[in-house]
């Protein structure tokens, strides 16, 4: 008489086998089974009480495999004042995060300015400290600009700011 494997035990053997492969696939970086690559530029978010996005205006980005999205906005001033406006206290430290799907964003270059939006060619460079700025001490209608420079490329952000 022939002796044969118990079927409970071939399909535990089985079963483990299957989980060793996943998970050296896992560790081994491909990662065909999960979530997609998002390659998209990351979104600016103001934070104060509530979090506000700013918009994306001018893009030159690298999505890699061979995708860009490139985007040229000309009147930057009239983009930015069709967005809604974000009511912020005057005087008052703002945080300024970069968000994308995980990503880490917010140590590569920043740099923002601010423009009096009833004369935009006075723009005013703000320090972005530890990813916050120091709104001015002075009531009004503002554009706010903040750009990003990364590996995968720039983007220009632009807020309509209102100060009380």
């Amino acid at each position: 008489m022939e002796k044969r494997g118990s079927p409970v035990l071939i399909s535990t053997i089985f079963i483990v086998l299957i989980a060793i492969v996943y998970v050296l696939i896992k560790m081994s970086g491909f990662n065909f089974i999960g979530e997609d690559y998002d390659g998209n530029p990351p979104n600016a978010i103001l934070h104060y009480k509530d979090e506000n996005q700013l918009a994306k205006a001018n893009i030159h980005w690298d999505k890699g495999n061979q995708e860009y999205v490139d985007k040229e906005v000309k009147d930057i001033k009239d983009f930015a004042l069709k967005q809604e406006e974000i009511i912020l206290p005057f005087g008052k430290e703002v945080g300024i995060e970069f968000k994308k799907n995980g990503g880490d964003f917010n140590k590569h270059k920043a740099t923002v300015e601010l423009w009096n939006s009833d004369s935009p060619g006075t723009k005013r460079k703000l320090a972005l400290k530890d990813g916050t700025i120091t709104l001015p001490k002075a009531k009004g209608s503002y554009i706010l600009e903040v750009n990003l420079y990364t590996e995968e490329g720039n983007v220009q952000y632009l807020g309509n700011l209102k100060l009380n």
